[in-house]
């Protein structure tokens, strides 16, 4: 009679919710952010994926290429946000591949570097700030540059046009998908570009700087203050640098390291940044 009643009781009690069930909602955290200065746009966000209190990932790729001349940040569900990404890929192919039906007339142009006369990031004097580092001691910023294949951008597609088609697609699917891009690009009509989409599919052109993910809430006032118009490349790199280390400090769904890639008019320089602490004198 004892077990009856202890099986009684037990089928009659509520059932435990198990926090690794595959049916619970998973809550994602990340830091996105784009910034446009006076030759180009950058972008800029953290490597860690989170699934409620777990890291799944801490060094996840966010940033993605979409074409040559434009990039884009993931937010949201990384699966949704990764399938968006091939299918605006997939987009931006078959415009490249209508351009090029058109042809080149381009005899005598010369096209001039921007940032020829510009300051350039010092990655050693990052890396060694004091002059003290010994061989083999960790390289803290890295950089690689990639220069376009289309000079011209005669067959690139316009940044707005896809963006203008990622928002379409978003905002057609956003019952069933869950996530936000930061876009950004450089082509010859309308120079460096940078648009925020958000989950239900809208879209805003931002001609500052656009931010999104868990740990935008942290910068917001601290980018309203830094910001100014037509910053230099140096000066943009340490204002993005500084938004997301100060995200991922106060944060706990973003980590990892810091990824920032830089769209110009003739290149694009990918840096990838391994020290992310932060030093306060109080």
């Amino acid at each position: 009679m004892e077990v009856e009643s202890m099986k009684a009781e037990l089928m009659g009690a509520p059932l435990r919710e198990d926090p690794y069930d595959i049916k619970t909602p998973i809550s994602d955290g990340t830091t996105i952010i784009g910034i446009i200065y006076e030759h180009g746009v950058m972008l800029a966000c953290d490597t860690r994926t989170s699934s409620g209190t777990l890291i799944s990932n801490k060094c996840s790729r966010k940033i993605n290429r979409i074409n040559e001349n434009i990039y884009a940040c993931r937010s949201g569900a990384s699966a949704h946000s990764q399938k968006v990404i091939e299918l605006i890929k997939y987009f931006c192919l078959s415009m490249k591949c209508e351009n090029r039906k058109k042809g080149r007339f381009h005899e005598d142009e010369v096209i001039t570097d921007d940032l020829a006369n510009e300051e350039d990031i010092d990655i050693n004097a990052i890396n060694n700030p004091f002059g003290l580092a010994q061989n083999g001691d960790p390289n803290y910023v890295t950089k690689h540059k990639y220069f376009y294949e289309d000079k011209f951008m005669d067959f690139n597609p316009p940044v707005e046009n896809v963006a203008h088609m990622t928002k379409k697609l978003l905002y057609a699917n956003n019952n069933f998908l869950s996530c936000g891009l930061i876009l950004g690009g450089y082509d010859k009509d309308k120079k460096q570009q940078l648009y925020s989409i958000n989950l239900n599919g809208s879209i805003v052109q931002r001609f500052d700087y656009a931010v999104s993910g868990s740990g935008s809430v942290y910068i917001q006032s601290y980018l309203q203050d830094k910001y100014k118009k037509n910053m230099s490349k140096k000066e943009c790199f340490e204002l993005i640098l500084g938004c997301v280390k100060y995200a991922m400090y106060n944060d706990n769904s973003s980590g990892g390291i810091v990824r920032i890639v830089n769209i110009t008019k003739l290149f694009v320089e990918e840096f990838t940044v391994t020290n992310t602490q932060l030093h306060f004198d109080y």
